[in-house]
């Protein structure tokens, strides 16, 4: 049998079969190397022990009456968090690395990045034109000053209220939340594979949607792009790096880093013009210092505003040290989500008021607003679970990040890839808030990934079973 005849029969020569090498340990047992799982865990832990270690330098430090407590209770968590992530890498797997994604997935892909273009581009309309934008002139002028297009987003939230108006378009796409965490891991991730109709696609998708961000002053929504398109260059990181030589590896590490660094410049520019002007807006020039050298090199306004964008992320350290000082009270499950707590009020008439969460409590107590300023996730969660069990969820939590980083690695599914980045949002925002329990759309979407994964589960074990 010629050469020729046994690869068009799908058969190496038996030369081939002499010189082929054998696969080494870790494709044999299906791991990665321990970069690939290790690294999601380094990047957490550098981010809530480095905003931690950074509010030390600041002044609201100095308010803090028991740094010890604080110091203890926050290791602790970290160390927990670390812990879980720990036991889930080390637990024995199997399976092929990079198994390429089954066809099916494949149109799913492109299936879901159309809906979800769609869904973002729908909603984006809806929001702008809700908060008052009639055309690109509006728009303008809310980029143009955007501490006053912050402040006006309240007037309309208090009308909202006061009239009890409900967006019928809005409410709907609420309930297609799931579609919000779809579109930027999976256009990123598989940005080669999509024609360039998908691709424009998408990007208008997420432009309509961060116009409305920009249109109301707001960060939050901007900040979300920032970490789901890092999430999702990092999955697209390991995956392409698995499959790629040493000079090619370093190649995809160094255009990733480039995409997140300017990304994250860009949003730190804005950031820092915004929160500037916020100051100025609002008067709270007393709680925002600037560095007299930052400020002799940029000018005052600047300064403040890149004092401001170091407080952002850390100051809800200072809030967590004043509700580790107040008494526990269960909030009989209301507290560590305000949206179930709306949901429980709107529709089933509870009494949100006689359960009230540490936050709370703790405004009550202290005068540290909890609707304005962060505390952390951390008392929003000991609102149900106390501290103690607070430490338990984050060992769970740094299991769960662990498993579906690995399971959007190892098996390219669309399901573990979305909650991965879904867990990527709520650690990055762990000293800020239980942000993935704030928003409507964002609950309902987080539910329906982690029903679907279940139901998945199950299917698996129902067919290995018969």
């Amino acid at each position: 049998m010629t050469t020729t005849t046994a690869l068009r029969d799908g058969r190496l020569p038996p030369r081939a079969h002499a010189t082929a090498p054998s696969p080494g340990p870790q494709a044999a047992h299906g791991r990665h190397r321990p970069g690939h799982a290790w690294l999601p865990l380094l990047i957490a832990m550098a981010w809530m022990l480095g905003t931690f270690g950074l509010f030390w330098t600041g002044a609201l430090a100095e308010q803090v009456t028991s740094p010890a407590r604080l110091c203890l209770f926050v290791f602790a968590v970290t160390g927990a968090f670390a812990a879980g992530y720990a036991l889930r890498v080390r637990r024995r797997q199997t399976g092929a690395t990079g198994a390429v994604s089954p066809p099916q997935d494949e149109r799913r892909v492109r299936q879901l990045v159309v809906a979800s273009a769609l869904y973002h581009l729908a909603l984006g309309a809806a929001l702008l034109l809700e908060y008052g934008a009639n055309g690109p002139g509006d728009i303008l002028a809310s980029l143009q000053d955007p501490a006053q297009a912050y402040a006006n987003k309240f007037v309309v939230y208090q009308h909202q209220q006061d009239s009890g108006r409900v967006n019928p378009a809005i409410q709907a796409l609420t309930l297609l939340g799931v579609l919000g965490a779809a579109l930027i891991p999976l256009l990123v991730i598989h940005w080669r594979r999509l024609s360039g109709g998908l691709r424009l696609l998408g990007l208008a998708g997420m432009s309509v949607y961060a116009l409305f961000f920009l249109y109301i002053g707001t960060l939050k929504g901007l900040g979300d792009f920032v970490v789901m398109i890092a999430a999702g260059l990092l999955v697209w990181g390991a995956r392409d790096r698995d499959r790629a030589r040493p000079r090619a590896r370093r190649a995809i590490r160094r255009r990733s880093l480039a995409i997140v660094a300017v990304v994250a410049a860009l949003f730190c520019a804005y950031m820092v013009k915004s929160q500037a002007d916020r100051v100025d807006q609002f008067g709270t020039q007393d709680r925002v210092r600037p560095n007299a050298t930052v400020e002799r090199v940029v000018g005052p306004h600047l300064a403040t505003g890149v004092a401001a964008l170091v407080i952002y992320p850390t100051h809800g350290y200072l809030g967590l040290a004043h509700n580790l000082e107040t008494p526990f009270v269960w909030s009989r499950g209301l507290g560590s989500t305000p949206v179930v707590a709306s949901y429980a009020e709107q529709y089933l008439g509870v009494d949100t008021d006689r359960h009230p969460s540490y936050p709370v409590r703790t405004e009550a107590r202290t005068g540290w607003p909890s609707g304005m300023y962060w505390s952390t996730i951390y008392p929003w969660l000991a609102s149900d679970l106390t501290y103690p069990g607070t430490l338990l969820f984050m060992a769970f939590l740094g299991w769960l990040f662990a498993a579906m980083w690995l399971g959007a690695v190892r098996s390219r599914r669309i399901l573990p890839t979305l909650l991965f980045v879904q867990l990527c949002l709520l650690v990055a925002y762990i000293p800020a808030n239980n942000q993935l329990g704030l928003s409507r759309p964002t609950v309902i979407g987080l539910i329906t990934l982690l029903a679907a994964m279940g139901w998945t589960a199950l299917r698996r074990r129902v067919r290995a079973a018969w």
